[in-house]
């Protein structure tokens, strides 16, 4: 944020451009990849309660972590695409 206000208020950049977007890059390929080892993380758990009697028809938690684990490989599709992306910029 500190950044930010000095880009506003001097109107220039505190980085060069190049150094801010090879950090974008970086940051989105470390985001990128942290979210789909977590997304394969609870892949594994998901599929291991799935023997247990936690899953039940009356019990919605499955169901849930079901969906969570889509949501979470979404969301390595779309750090995918802005990985994509910034990579561009480089």
């Amino acid at each position: 944020m500190g950044v930010s206000v000095w880009e506003i208020s001097t109107g220039s950049t505190l980085f060069p451009e190049i150094l801010q977007v090879w950090f974008d890059f970086g940051h989105d390929q470390v985001f990128a990849y942290l979210l789909l080892s977590a997304d394969s993380a609870g892949t594994a758990f998901a599929k291991t309660l799935r023997g247990t009697p936690t899953c039940t028809d009356s019990n919605s938690f499955c169901v849930q972590s079901d969906i969570s684990v889509a949501l979470g490989f979404a969301g390595f599709l779309f750090i995918g695409l802005s990985s994509l992306l910034s990579g561009f910029r480089v």
